[in-house]
């Protein structure tokens, strides 16, 4: 999929816009994911409005016991 859009550092963002980016970002935490690298540059908006999370390399998912990556690949880049 390819998303085409504007990163938030480069445009205001609206309030609905930032309520999008919040529900977006509860709706991955109901599910058990931590996004892990929540910045401007990786909220996209393209030109009809619409929010979206990008780069989820960093993320990893909320277990009690420990916390694993999702990606297996971007761990060992960083290692």
């Amino acid at each position: 999929m390819t998303i085409v859009g504007t990163s938030l550092s480069e445009q205001k963002i609206k309030k609905q816009q930032k309520t999008r980016a919040i529900k977006g970002l509860e709706a991955i935490h109901k599910h058990g994911i931590l996004h892990n690298d929540i910045r401007e540059e990786n909220i996209l908006i393209n030109d009809k409005g619409d929010v979206y999370l990008i780069d989820f390399g960093m993320a990893s998912r909320e277990d009690t016991k420990k916390k694993r990556k999702l990606f297996e690949e971007e761990q060992l880049k960083y290692s």
